[in-house]
């Protein structure tokens, strides 16, 4: 009886420990099946509203998908970028600008990338939407499947230096055609802007000539965003009365907006008169002339058409950088104007300039005499009614000085002497230093601190014409003088040290022969710099450094500059500008 107790009793302690065995395996498999389940669906979404990069950024911006149930089976998410233009503005990950992320089971997050494309163009900013359009599988579209990148544009808007197309123009008084006149602009305008101008000169508005819009002595141009160009019309107003060659003095007196006053800010109209003269008409026999400070006497000569047949008076003045009394007298008189009477029967008048030649050293200077007025039968000409007389100073004894700012520069530095020379750039000829008129970008020769309109530039992108060798210069004209000289110029690098590998070095020669070829061995390597030099002597990002360097010239010799850089997809961009090539004697 006891024995069949004990046996019963381990009996059921043995199956209770099976049991709870059973029930923990049970268990554990339950919960690895649990963890294994990809039988359910998921919701795929965005987690941002909006986002903005600026377009210079370096490093790709990270996108991240969210999953919000890992029991899934997986599946695929289709992303299309809409807004700006794949290749120029950004670029994926992916490599387009619609493409599929596949998503395994139970994955619970997804990224991708997108990488602005930084260019120089001035632009509005590039809005990208960003939408989830598909997905397959066991995946559902989520709340939130799009959302906004706006890509930040970093580059200055450009500023239009604006210029008169020409320095003087004509027009007949009896013209039926208004002429034209155009205000050229160096490069587009990015928000346009106004221009004033202003109005002078002999001729009156609406008495001797007409153009809309113009009030009191001035006209406003309104300019729109993005415009290359402006112009305006003149129309004459014709009469009957014989008068002298009227003059409109144009000068750009103020802008406004996205434009700045370039170095042809004035120009003037001339209205020829289409009258007869009544009477014989008074001319000087010539225009210009120069004579030493040392010359003595000058005789002016004033020629008339026709005999007088009355007497007459014909009035002088005189204006000029010299000075009447002291610099000069004419006529015997150190006030001006000067009348001198004409006899009836004369064909022509002269009188005396004297000349006074002082020991002061000064600049050359200038006496300009006109025809003012006339009483009894004559009429002042149309031709040479000024006479300018320009006085060569004899006592100055000066040094040297060369200085090339290129302010004076209308398209091509070979307006000044300069050549370009091609030394082993395999790129195509165009891509080289030339001149650039752009306005606050290039230091004043005297006053580096203040920014001037014009110097030199070169730019090149691999997008224009592909990767090869940049490598041409730049030479002064000859400059004739010998001794101890300090020579220099100026000096920015553009593009930064990253993309920025290229070496610039200042020549000087005193054998080059101005063949505008290259032999190295005739050349003076001055020294070498490079965007990484410069910024370790702590030249930032365009700002400029004046180099200046002594040199002892024993015959006549030339400066140049050269530039030299491998471009590359690395290497992509190149950008410098020079201004400012000096020589001065000490």
């Amino acid at each position: 009886m006891n024995l069949a107790i004990t046996l019963t009793s381990n009996y059921r302690h043995m199956k209770l420990r099976s049991l709870l065995f059973l029930g923990i395996i049970t268990l554990f498999l339950g919960c690895e099946e649990d963890d294994n389940n990809a039988t359910g669906t998921a919701a795929v979404s965005f987690a941002y509203d909006n986002l903005r990069e600026v377009e210079g950024a370096t490093i790709p911006l990270s996108l991240n998908l969210g999953i919000d149930n890992y029991a899934h089976s997986g599946g695929s998410v289709t992303i299309d970028i809409s807004g700006g233009n794949y290749g120029t503005d950004y670029e994926t990950s992916e490599g387009s600008s619609s493409f599929n992320i596949d998503l395994e089971p139970n994955q619970l997050t997804a990224s991708f990338t997108i990488q602005p494309i930084d260019d120089e163009v001035i632009e509005d900013d590039k809005v990208l939407t960003i939408s989830i359009s598909a997905v397959t599988g066991s995946l559902t579209l989520g709340e939130k499947t799009s959302f906004t990148l706006t890509l930040l544009d970093d580059d200055d808007p450009t500023i239009a230096s604006i210029e008169f197309e020409n320095a003087t123009f004509e027009i007949d008084e009896n013209s039926t055609t208004p002429l034209i006149l155009n205000l050229i602009f160096d490069q587009a305008t990015t928000d346009g802007g106004s221009i004033t101008i202003g109005l002078a000169g002999e001729a009156v508005l609406d008495t001797d000539y007409s153009i809309t819009g113009a009030s009191g002595n001035s006209l406003v141009l309104s300019v729109p965003g993005g415009a290359t160009s402006a112009s305006f019309e003149i129309a004459t107003i014709d009469n009957s009365e014989y008068e002298p060659n009227k003059t409109i003095e144009l000068s750009i007196e103020e802008v406004s907006g996205g434009l700045s006053v370039g170095v042809g800010n004035s120009s003037t109209v001339t209205i020829i008169n289409d009258d007869a003269a009544p009477n014989p008409i008074a001319n000087f026999a010539i225009a210009s002339t120069t004579v030493d400070e040392d010359n003595g006497t000058l005789s002016a000569t004033i020629n008339f058409s026709s005999t007088t047949i009355a007497d007459a008076t014909l009035e002088i003045s005189a204006s000029g950088t010299a000075t009447l009394g002291s610099d000069y007298t004419y006529n015997s008189s150190s006030i001006s104007p000067v009348s001198i009477n004409i006899p009836s029967g004369s064909d022509s008048i002269s009188f005396d300039i004297d000349i006074t030649d002082d020991s002061d050293t000064e600049e050359d200077e200038t006496i300009i005499l006109d025809l003012t007025s006339v009483t009894g039968g004559l009429e002042i000409g149309n031709t040479t009614s000024q006479f300018t007389i320009t006085i060569t100073d004899n006592d100055q004894v000066s040094l040297f000085s060369y200085q090339e700012s290129f302010e004076t520069v209308t398209a091509d530095i070979s307006e000044v002497g300069y050549q370009n020379i091609f030394i082993n750039q395999t790129l195509p000829e165009g891509n080289l230093i030339k001149y650039l008129n752009r306005a606050d970008t290039f230091p004043d020769i005297n006053d580096p601190s203040q920014l001037t309109a014009n110097g030199l530039q070169i730019f090149y992108n691999i997008s224009s014409d592909g990767e090869g060798v940049i490598d041409n210069m730049i030479v002064s004209p000859v400059l004739e003088a010998t001794g101890n000289m300090k020579v220099s110029y100026d000096v920015s690098y553009v593009t930064g040290k990253a993309k920025n590998i290229a070496d610039v070095t200042f020549y000087w020669s005193k054998s080059y022969d101005g063949s505008g070829s290259f032999d190295e061995s005739q050349w003076t390597a001055l020294e070498t710099v490079t965007a990484t030099s410069l910024d370790a002597e702590g030249v930032a990002r365009t700002g400029w450094s004046r180099r200046e360097f002594n040199i002892t010239a024993t015959s006549n010799f030339y400066l140049a500059i050269r530039i030299n850089q491998s471009m590359t997809a690395s290497n992509d961009v190149l950008q410098w500008r020079w201004d400012n090539i000096q020589a001065i004697q000490q």
